[in-house]
Parts: C-alpha cells; structure tokens; sequence
C-alpha cells in the first residue's frame, strides 16, 4: 500500500494528490534548506572566532552528508582537526580520524565523485597516526565495482599503492582483470600503459618490451572484435604503437592506410 495512503472511517481509502503530494516535499525541502543555512552561518562563526572543537565537527558533518561538494566546509574540518591533534592524545585523535573516514566513506555513497570527499580522505590518510591501507586498497575494489570508470577512485588507489606495499605488477594484473571484465573500461587501459613501462621496461625509454608488446596487441585486438566501435581500445593500440620501435610504427601505419583505402 502507499505511504501516501489514508484509511477514513466506513473503511474507506483516502490517497493523497499529486499537490498534496508535492506541497509536502516542498515542505521538507525548505525545512532541511534552513537546517543547512542556520549550520552553515553557525560554523563560520565558530571558524570566524576560531573556535574549533567537537561541535565544529558535528554540524560540519551534516553540513558535508548533505552536501560533499562543499569544500570550505572540508577546509573548515581541517582546521579543527589540526587544532584537536595538538589536544588529544595518540589513542583519542586515532579514533577521530577513525571517524573522519567513516563520515567520508557516507559522502561518497552520497556522490562518489566527490573532489573535496576524496581530497578530505587523502589528507586524513597522512595525518591520522596509523592508516589501515588494506583497508583503503578494498575501499577502492568497492567503489569501483560500483562504478569503473570513476576517475577520482582510480587516482585515490594510486595515491593509496604508493603509500602501501602494492607493486605496479599486482596493478598490472588488477588492470588486466578489469579490462578484461569490460573492454570499454578507459581508466583501466590508462592505467595499464602507465604500468607496463615499469614492470616490463626495454632498453629504449618509456618503451615497452617487445614480446610484452605482442601480447598487448592480442589484447587489444580482442577489444576491437568484441566492440569494434568503442574508442577505449582504440586509444590504447594508438599508445602501443609509440612504444616500439619506428618499423613497427609504419607497417601499423600503412596497414591503416590499405584498411582505409578498401573501406572506401
């Protein structure tokens, strides 16, 4: 049964109109507008006479889950928490981090592709005494289960391997599992050819080895069949003809010619 509907007496039933309806969001909406407003004016005066404690963090805190992309407000959070870390003890300045990650982790599922969520994470991570990395590491599997092209997660899980002990050669398979999931996955063709250079170098620069080159291509070439309209794979092929050597690149380069000529 709709929430919207109401039993009268004689058992008879009562459902409400689209106004009625749409008077009470409106309703709602402007009480949580003044919510927001009376918070916001509350924490700037708090900031104004720099007063920062734990009330700061509250109202922040609803100001932020209704709103993350407010990014004075994840400023303000910081200016707090600097001043609380001079106050509070190793153990009780943990637990606070501990609960900034916790209230991020609720923005993000609120937008995940929040800039001032991500950034207020990556600076809690380097602040707070000790990170949980692996934990971040799964954070970011989630996140990017949910979406896989979220560029801003695919930037965080780099900034989180450099600060853990991921290798690029377990990215490279995570990359592999992923492109593999869905040849349409840009981020993780990215993020591929920014591997391979490090884990399977050659002796010219920010060259590729060539029997890793080969597989690339029967990689790539299986994206082209599967989808031959996506530009993803496309770019990537682009890619995997800068990194071998100049013959190479023109046969590729006249085979396109001869494709093209017969499309024609």
């Amino acid at each position: 049964m709709s929430s919207w509907a109401l039993f009268l007496p004689h058992g008879r039933l009562k459902v409400k109109t689209t106004a009625e309806q749409q008077a009470e969001k409106e309703k709602e909406r402007q009480k949580k507008l003044q919510l927001f407003k009376a918070g916001t004016q509350k924490i700037f005066e708090k900031r104004k006479i720099k007063e920062y404690d734990d009330e700061g963090l509250s109202i922040s805190g609803q100001i932020l889950q209704a709103n993350p992309d407010f990014y004075t407000c994840w400023n303000i959070r910081r200016e707090i928490l600097t001043q609380l870390k001079d106050e509070r003890t190793e153990e009780e300045f943990q637990q606070l981090s501990q609960e900034e990650l916790y209230l991020i982790e609720n923005c993000l599922r609120k937008n995940p592709k929040s800039y001032g969520a991500w950034n207020q994470r990556e600076w809690i991570l380097m602040f707070m005494p000790t990170p949980d990395w692996e934990r971040e590491l799964q954070l970011c599997n989630r996140f990017l289960d949910l979406d896989e092209r979220n560029f801003h997660c695919w930037d965080y899980r780099r900034f989180v391997c450099k600060h853990s002990n991921v290798g690029p050669d377990e990215e490279l398979k995570f990359t592999l599992k992923k492109v593999e999931a869905n040849f349409s996955n840009y981020s993780a063709w990215h993020y591929r050819s920014s591997l391979l250079p490090i884990v399977h170098p050659s002796c010219e620069r920010n060259s590729v080895a060539e029997a890793i080159l080969l597989k690339e291509y029967d990689l790539v070439q299986n994206a082209v069949f599967t989808d031959p309209s996506d530009q993803s794979a496309w770019f990537y092929h682009r890619w995997l003809l800068g990194r071998g050597n100049c013959f190479i690149f023109k046969l590729f380069d006249l085979d396109y010619f001869v494709v093209v000529c017969v499309m024609k």
